[in-house]
């Protein structure tokens, strides 16, 4: 940093040294004494030619800015006293090298070199002047005071002002690395997010080109397509998507097959100041979750097939339990009992539509659910119930619900679960001494509620 200070100040400088030869030439060029008046200020030139070699030439030296400066001002200071003094045309000289001196000192340094040169132009201005009328008079004093004092106020504001751009300039700068500092995390945090996270990311340009891709996402796409670079692909070759991009609104979600392997796709428009920039996709290999979904769903099926089997057990031996007493007593009866005849002709029943709802589930042969009236499929399920019931149960049915009101269900398995309840509390209130079971049928919120009480156990 400290090399690259010094080359562009001693680059600057160069060139400000050739300016001014070129200046100098160019200025006496014009005056009638041009010989005369060159020649002093053609060696002082080469003399301050040989001392910057010198200079520059010892390392210690070099690398401190401030002396050359000064030798500067003391260098102006001789033109300008070569070139006629108060009459000189290269008083501005002091004014840029103020303002050169700006960019590489600091305050207090600046403000001690505008010092120097404010010496150094009095001192040019006072020796010329007594050189040329060799009195010193209070109208001497007036004259020279006034470019002194023009050149005072030039000097310290231009210092000033300099001063109070380099304190600016060496702010913003800090808030620029500070700033950047900032970005170069945020960037390191998005980029170790980026290659941590578990699903693929693409960007593509607008042609659809893909220019990223990270880790995650290269080791999903390595799987099935090992031979392809992938950057710089176009992303058609790697997802059909082009279907989906026609449609595509601002966000959209698909379900890919891609070479035996099932990809979870997100695919969203990338905009800039109202313009299309490209696409980022995120993708996740879903086809181990899938095979997970699907054994998960079997075992599922497994589950309700075994409680589906112990209810159609269970169902089936009270069937037999019934049909075993009804014909025990049939044969200790000495006429047929058309009661006991009843009960054996509805158990059969019951059993065959046992037998069939179980053929049904292992044949997948439902319904389908589907919105219909409720009412007059409950009255169905308790007026059989009801037909099944002895004298001795005080049994009680109650509706709170329009007749007209549906609900979203499959009527043959509902009917199984509504029947199975009933059949509970004819159980629970066997051993009681007072049976009653009460039914009520309501709506609650936005759900209708089938409620059984029974006075048992």
């Amino acid at each position: 940093m400290i090399e690259r200070r010094l080359i562009n100040f001693y680059t600057s400088r160069l060139f400000t040294f050739l300016l001014f030869i070129l200046v100098v030439v160019i200025f006496n060029a014009l005056k009638e004494s041009f010989t005369q008046g060159v020649i002093p200020v053609a060696l002082s030139l080469l003399f301050y030619a040989i001392f910057n070699l010198a200079y520059y030439s010892i390392p210690q030296l070099k690398v401190k800015i401030l002396p050359i400066l000064i030798m500067d001002s003391i260098f102006i200071s001789v033109i300008v006293f070569l070139t006629g003094g108060i009459k000189s045309n290269f008083h501005i000289l002091y004014l840029i090298l103020i303002v050169f001196a700006g960019f590489y000192l600091e305050k207090i340094e600046l403000y001690f070199l505008a010092t120097i040169s404010m010496i150094g132009f009095s001192a040019t201005i006072v020796i010329t002047y007594l050189k040329q009328t060799n009195s010193v008079g209070l109208s001497g004093f007036y004259l020279i005071s006034y470019p002194i004092a023009i050149y005072f106020v030039a000097v310290y504001t231009i210092a000033m002002i300099i001063t109070r751009i380099n304190a600016r300039v060496r702010r913003l700068k800090q808030e620029l690395i500070e700033k950047e500092k900032e970005i170069e995390e945020i960037t390191r945090l998005k980029n170790k997010i980026v290659d941590t996270i578990t699903s693929g990311i693409i960007t593509t340009d607008d042609s659809l080109n893909i220019t990223f891709i990270n880790p995650q996402g290269m080791n999903f796409l390595r799987q099935i397509m090992p031979d392809k670079k992938i950057i710089g692909e176009n992303l058609k070759n790697i997802f059909p998507v082009e279907n989906f991009l026609q449609k595509l609104d601002f966000l959209d979600r698909y379900l890919i097959e891609v070479k035996n392997r099932l990809f979870g796709i997100s695919i969203a428009r990338l905009m800039s100041n109202n313009e299309f920039k490209g696409f980022l996709i995120v993708f996740q290999d879903l086809t181990e979750i899938k095979k997970m979904e699907r054994k998960a769903q079997f075992r599922d099926k497994m589950t309700e097939l075994g409680e589906l089997s112990a209810s159609f057990a269970h169902e089936f031996r009270n069937s037999l339990a019934s049909l075993k007493g009804a014909i025990q007593l049939l044969k200790e009866e000495e006429r047929v009992d058309d009661e006991l005849v009843s009960i054996i002709e509805s158990e059969i029943n019951r059993l065959s539509d046992e037998i069939n709802d179980f053929l049904r589930f292992a044949r997948r042969d439902f319904q389908k659910p589907q919105m219909q009236k409720f009412i007059p499929f409950v009255r169905e399920v308790v007026e059989e119930f009801k037909a099944k019931l002895s004298k001795d149960i005080d049994f009680h049915y109650s509706e709170n619900i329009d007749e007209n009101d549906c609900a979203y269900y499959e009527s043959v398995r509902l009917k199984k679960v509504f029947s199975n309840i009933l059949v509970n509390s004819l159980k629970a209130i066997a051993h009681s001494e007072l049976k009653r079971i009460n039914v009520r049928v309501y709506q609650r919120d936005e759900w209708i509620v089938f409620e059984v009480e029974d006075s048992g156990i």
